[in-house]
């Protein structure tokens, strides 16, 4: 695991590389009195945290909160691993991700609909989190961790129970994955972050609720950090909407998804340059094409 200092009294945990979508995994720990995790990862990864943690100088058992931005396996699942091994920490939760993390069947039941039946191989088991140990959220929210302001925010769309943390002492925002994906070809191309049940008109509410926040850096959960939030912030919200429109269009046609990946294809390369479509977005492209089906 390699720490990095970030920002003031924020680390970056390298995690290597996220074994479901090739992107990079990574964790942040807000340092001080009382230390922060954020973005746990699964449980394949929440392990190696806390496995190295020792050889790298963190002290888990200091930590007063663990917040996930959303339960997905990749962002959450090993939350229920680090709290058997943290019975004093709180996990940060959405009151609709408490419900399917104190009894998981349901989020097991639709990892194995995206990852299939031998997700644990990769992601390791999703495990329960004891009620006593979940600290559940409302929006607008304010932790407070020693001498830091953490202002949760609920940010759905990607999911129904995603939140975003704003760090006050920083003036940077956690998205999670509100504010899209960024992938290693495309560094100035963030692109949206759609799984279903994706809702395009809340992702858009979400992009601009962070919008209003301005802030001064954006601690993305994938690529790491990016100082440069409001062109990354404008971006996505351009691109979630024409993508929109690419798909809206071509659903009403009646084309099939190989035909709209070949559309937003050749959007991709027109705004990038000659940028090529990462692999990562298929399942965006089935997120959107689901939604404008059932819409």
């Amino acid at each position: 695991m390699k720490v990095t200092e970030v920002a003031e009294n924020t680390c970056i945990l390298d995690c290597s590389e996220d074994v479901g979508f090739s992107l990079s995994e990574v964790a942040y720990l807000l340092t001080g009195d009382s230390p922060v995790l954020i973005e746990p990862g699964s449980t394949t990864t929440a392990s190696r945290l806390l496995a190295a943690s020792k050889d790298a100088g963190i002290d888990f058992n200091r930590l007063s909160y663990i917040i996930p931005t959303h339960i997905h396996v990749d962002h959450g699942g090993g939350a229920g691993y680090l709290a058997r091994h943290l019975p004093h920490v709180k996990v940060v939760l959405h009151p609709r991700g408490a419900k399917n993390m104190a009894d998981p069947a349901r989020l097991v039941a639709a990892t194995k609909l995206v990852f299939g039946d031998d997700f644990e191989q990769r992601f390791g088991p999703i495990m329960p989190i004891p009620e006593r140990q979940m600290h559940v959220v409302q929006d607008n929210e304010v932790l407070r961790a020693g001498g830091r302001d953490l202002t949760v925010l609920f940010t759905p769309g990607h999911a129904s129970h995603h939140i975003s943390v704003y760090d006050r002492l920083t003036q940077g925002v956690f998205p999670g994955e509100a504010l899209g994906f960024i992938a290693t070809s495309m560094p100035d191309f963030p692109l949206p972050a759609a799984v279903p049940p994706f809702d395009l008109p809340l992702y858009i509410q979400s992009i601009d609720r962070l919008a209003d926040l301005a802030p001064g850096v954006a601690f993305y959960s994938h690529c790491g950090p990016r100082s440069d939030p409001k062109h990354l912030i404008r971006a996505i919200r351009r691109t979630s909407i024409e993508i929109g429109r690419i798909v809206e269009m071509a659903v009403r046609e009646g084309k099939k998804e190989e035909q709209i990946w070949t559309l937003i294809s050749d959007y991709v390369r027109m705004s990038t340059n000659g940028g090529e479509l990462p692999p990562e977005f298929l399942l965006g492209l089935s997120a959107y094409v689901s939604y404008f089906r059932r819409t």
